[in-house]
């Protein structure tokens, strides 16, 4: 059956060729539409690769190289090495380019998860671009019912976000940033993926996250709840689950033998 799977491919390689190209062009004309007379542009967002910045300066075309792209986020990975450039710059507050590595190491433990959690927009996805008669709009994608609930749980988190900047609100607009710009502000979002609390465990450990980037089909609980027999004997099972948990703390601790335990 192989040759005819390779014969398909074969007559439908033109066919995505050409439907990729028209995509590009709609979302390609989308930004080159809002980046029209700016010579500096910045983008912020939670973080990591720097992927995303990559296509979105890709997707200037010629205007690429009379930019000046800067990307903030709150934290890059070793691999945004392969997408800066002279033109393409991009800075990690908790984490720049992979460094320091134990901080890293928490976010690609659950923190990344987490993070995104605390993060989540919820007007859903953006899986594509769209012309109409007052110019090119974003298309959303339709949420389903877990993520209906994950964006739920996540709008109540951001609403502490908020509480917590409308506290600090003076402090800001007296100018005091360097206040709010200390690293010592994440140390509880650290401690909170290294040595979670039971509380801490009851709330966050059954969120779901995105199987893969850019879908949200399949979700997996960033810890799975393992049965007693797996807790009290760990084997193969457990091993497995552990590598596939998002969590790995969070997963230990809600699967540890001592069930009955509780920590503060």
């Amino acid at each position: 059956e192989e040759h005819k799977v390779h014969w398909l491919i074969n007559k439908l390689f033109p066919y995505i060729l050409l439907k990729n190209t028209q995509h590009r062009e709609v979302y390609a004309d989308y930004f080159k539409t809002a980046c029209e007379g700016y010579k500096n542009i910045a983008l912020i967002d939670v973080g990591w690769m720097g992927n995303i910045q990559s296509v979105f300066a890709r997707s200037l075309g010629a205007q690429w190289a009379e930019k000046q792209i800067h990307g903030f986020y709150l934290a890059t990975f070793a691999g945004a090495n392969d997408n800066r450039s002279i033109y393409n710059k991009m800075f990690g507050w908790l984490t720049n380019y992979g460094h320091p590595n134990d901080k890293c190491d928490l976010f690609l433990s659950g923190g990344v998860e987490i993070m995104e959690f605390a993060m989540a927009d919820n007007t859903g996805s953006t899986i594509g671009y769209k012309k109409t008669d007052n110019g090119i709009i974003p298309v959303r994608e339709d949420s389903s019912g877990s993520e209906i609930e994950y964006l739920k749980k996540a709008a109540r988190l951001q609403s502490g976000i908020i509480s917590f900047f409308e506290y600090v609100k003076p402090l800001i607009q007296k100018g005091n940033y360097a206040a709010l710009s200390s690293v010592v502000l994440s140390e509880p979002f650290f401690e909170l993926i290294a040595r979670p609390s039971s509380a801490q465990l009851d709330a966050l450990s059954s969120l779901t996250h995105s199987e893969s980037a850019g879908s949200n089909a399949e979700r997996i609980v960033l810890a799975k709840k393992l049965p007693l027999k797996d807790k009290l004997f760990p084997g193969e099972n457990y091993i497995k689950e552990l590598n596939a948990s998002y969590w790995k703390e969070g997963f230990k601790r809600i699967n540890r033998k001592k069930f009955w335990a509780k920590y503060s």
